[in-house]
Order: C-alpha cells, then sequence, then structure tokens
C-alpha cells in the first residue's frame, strides 16, 4: 500500500495522507516526479511499461508517485533505482520543471549519465524494456502510438532544457 502527502493548489501540505488508488477530493493534490536520463550522445533512456499496467506495453520515461514523508528528489531518485537498476544521488539530478495537472505536481528531473542497456535492471512488475532513443526516435513513436502521450507533451514542453 502506497501513501502520499496531499497538497493544497498551491503545493501547501495538507497535513494528510492519501492511499493510493483513492478518489480525490476537490482541491487534493499529490506530488509525483519523472527522470529523463539523457547519455552523452543525447539519448534519451525509454522504458517499456508492463502489460498489465494502464497504458500497458507502452513508452515512456521512468517516473512514479512520491511517498509520504518523501522528498520528490528522493523519489526520483527511489523510482530511478528500483526501475531501472540505476543508482544516482540527489546531487546528480537537476530539477527542469515542474508540471501541474489535474490532481499532481510532476517535478521533472535530469539525470546525465551513460548506462549500457545491457546494465539496466527492469522491475518485473513495472517495465518490461528499456532502449536509448533519440528525439526523432520519440516523435515516431509518439506518432505510432507507442510512446505515453502525456509523458510526450511533457517532454514538447520542456526538451528545449534538456538539448
Amino acid at each position: 500500500m502506497e501513501y502520499w502527502d496531499l497538497y493544497d493548489a498551491e503545493r501547501k501540505p495538507l497535513g494528510r495522507t492519501h492511499l493510493r488508488g483513492d478518489e480525490f477530493a476537490d482541491g487534493e493534490y499529490y506530488v509525483c516526479c519523472e527522470i529523463w536520463v539523457v547519455n552523452s550522445k543525447g539519448e534519451f533512456l525509454a522504458t517499456k511499461r508492463h502489460p498489465d499496467k494502464k497504458r500497458g506495453n507502452m513508452w515512456e520515461f521512468t517516473g512514479g508517485g512520491t511517498l509520504a514523508g518523501e522528498t520528490t528528489c528522493q523519489s526520483a531518485v527511489r523510482e530511478l533505482a528500483e526501475e531501472t537498476g540505476i543508482r544516482a544521488g540527489e546531487n546528480e539530478l537537476e530539477l527542469i520543471a515542474t508540471y501541474a495537472n489535474k490532481n499532481y505536481f510532476m517535478d521533472i528531473f535530469l539525470l546525465r549519465k551513460d548506462v549500457e542497456i545491457k546494465d539496466i535492471v527492469l522491475q518485473p512488475e513495472e517495465t518490461i524494456d528499456a532502449r536509448w532513443v533519440t528525439d526523432s526516435e520519440i516523435r515516431k513513436m509518439l506518432a505510432d502510438g507507442e510512446f505515453v502521450h502525456s509523458v510526450g507533451k511533457r517532454y514538447d514542453m520542456y526538451k528545449e532544457k534538456v538539448l
């Protein structure tokens, strides 16, 4: 069971938690993160979602919910390690944007790191594949419906901060 801290529309803590999967009341928000891993060639690490998950078999960037008591940077380090096996320190992550939508705030972090695909350790219930992709490959994957649309939307909004 995952619990998230709750915030108001201005990202001020409400002093209570929310069980993942429960409905949100009006004015309740949670915080999550997304991590864009970029190698020295300017390629992005994409992971493929497990088929049993929402938007299964689609490509995305690593991310997830921030657990109660965590900072988003701490959750980014945790999610990256859990879903890809990549170990990074908080000091290696750069916050490039905060995206607000519906009932969440998403902090988007950049990690510049060269990692061999053979060294990626996938989390079986979360991810089934990983690959390095270029900007043009992301565009094609989006056009072909293979890349999660909402991730592509954020990519379009903030990629200039990376490329």
